[in-house]
């Protein structure tokens, strides 16, 4: 679930992290991105976990699988030429069909239909690490000026809901039906 009433929303938790994660030193995103989700974590997770607000939600490691797939999806380098991380406009479908590169237009989606199928049909508690192998695939092939929207990713990891899934296939499903059948 994501934070309690008295924190704040998980969207602007989302958007804090976000912002947290691209001001990063390349050292301490690097170790982000490396973090066993089932250790004792990295300094700077425990850092943005207080300063996004969820330093006491009770899903700690739902908590640490999503900063970690954030970690890898935020672009690489200096942190002043970094690009997006989170994008709400762009959903995580989308993104898994065209390969996190907007203006795509081919007909073979980047990540297969096949594997969305094994996605879709994933035991909830397997997901986590399912989504952090999407965000590498994503991550080795997008453009950086491009954020992914990163509530997508926290909805599916934190909540077993199916209205989530469907979401996901839903603009998977509509972006690769609108290169396949432009108007």
């Amino acid at each position: 679930m994501p934070p309690d009433d008295n924190a704040i929303g998980l969207g602007e938790a989302i958007s804090r992290a976000s912002a947290f994660l691209l001001r990063l030193d390349p050292g301490p995103l690097a170790r982000l991105r490396r973090m066993a989700v089932n250790g004792p974590s990295e300094t700077a997770f425990w850092q943005l976990a207080g300063k996004c607000g969820f330093l006491a939600d009770f899903q700690e490691d739902k908590w640490l699988q999503l900063v970690k797939i954030m970690a890898i999806l935020t672009p690489k380098g200096d942190p002043a030429n970094r690009g997006r991380l989170h994008q709400s406009e762009y959903a995580f479908g989308t993104a898994l069909c065209d390969g996190a590169q907007p203006g795509w237009s081919g007909e073979i989606p980047f990540f297969s239909e096949r594997r969305l199928a094994r996605f879709l049909t994933l035991p909830f508690a397997r997901r986590g690490e399912a989504l952090e192998g999407m965000a590498r695939m994503l991550a080795a092939n997008r453009t950086p000026n491009s954020g992914i929207n990163c509530l997508d990713i926290a909805c599916l990891l934190f909540s077993d809901d199916v209205k989530h899934t469907r979401k996901l296939a839903s603009t998977y499903y509509k972006r690769l039906d609108s290169t396949r059948n432009p108007k």
